[in-house]
């Protein structure tokens, strides 16, 4: 999907309780650093963090780190706890940038923060994901990239988003809000008013391993092609469970969810009010969705 593929660019449902697990374990037992509210001082503190091998960082309390160069990218294992904090570029830094990225050898946990106003050139606007990545009770909100506009997971990734909201980001071609070619699980999040440009899937788009739990995709658009909503693409696997896939538009039927590879299964879920139509014109029929 962030290749640029020349077409549109398991299978069990997780529980609340056992992803907190996983979240918990992701957190490492490491030295604290309290991080003023500076972009600098962020910048300086994920640099000792890379080279110490791992920490945790406590932003300040309603911050708004803004900044006017990328931050060093994620190289170890880092925990970033917001407290009502916001990490923003600048909007007169002289370079488009994403707002975090993760590195295949990182693992990046973040909580309460809101990821904003991010521009990559390739995929995730707010997180490039490469690694791990684990976001729990955040906003990435108002970013825009190429592919992903909020959050993006590359083949072979592993990202979890719980209790979060994807909100008003962009991509130019796939997966407005979200994109994934890795393993990505997204459980009590709202996937809300984000826009694929002219590719696929306004909220998100999958062609790696995606699981949706207790989750609403509302109100996203695919401009100029197919799913406003979700699109699995090149044979991806898409689990959705009581979840809500609703109120979504495209240009293109479908509206509300396309598979035009691999397999999409629904559990418990409602798609409805989908413009032009909920399913009807996928490639590939997705059981227990009418319209």
């Amino acid at each position: 999907m962030f290749t640029r593929k020349p077409s549109v660019l398991a299978a069990q449902a997780l529980c609340v309780a056992a992803l907190a697990t996983v979240v918990a374990s992701a957190t490492p037992a490491s030295a604290q650093t309290v991080v003023p509210c500076s972009a600098n001082a962020l910048s300086t503190a994920i640099g000792n963090a890379n080279t110490s091998g791992g920490g945790t960082l406590v932003l300040a309390r309603g911050c708004i780190y803004s900044l006017m160069t990328e931050l060093p990218h994620i190289q170890s294992t880092i925990t970033i706890v917001g407290r009502n904090t916001t990490i923003t570029r600048d909007p007169s830094a002289a370079n488009n940038f994403g707002i975090l990225s993760v590195d295949s050898i990182g693992n990046l946990t973040l909580t309460n923060t809101t990821i904003t106003k991010g521009v990559a050139s390739d995929f995730g606007g707010g997180i490039a994901n490469r690694g791990r990545l684990t976001v729990t009770g955040s906003d990435i909100s108002g970013n825009s990239a190429n592919f992903s506009g909020g959050i993006g997971g590359s083949s072979g990734t592993v990202t979890r988003i719980v209790n979060s909201s994807i909100t008003g980001n962009t991509a130019n071609v796939n997966g407005g809000g979200v994109a994934n070619d890795g393993d990505m699980t997204i459980v009590n999040t709202r996937i809300t008013g984000n826009t694929a440009n002219n590719g696929v899937g306004g909220g998100l788009a999958n062609d790696g391993t995606l699981r949706l739990v207790n989750t609403d995709v509302t109100l996203n658009h695919a401009l100029g092609n197919r799913a406003g909503g979700i699109a699995n693409v090149g044979g991806g696997t898409t689990n959705i469970t009581a979840s809500n896939i609703n109120n979504n538009t495209a240009a293109v039927a479908p509206g509300g969810i396309l598979n035009s590879g691999g397999s999409v299964t629904l559990t418990a879920s409602r798609v409805r009010n989908n413009t032009p139509t909920n399913c009807t014109g996928s490639d590939i029929t997705i059981p227990n969705c009418v319209g």
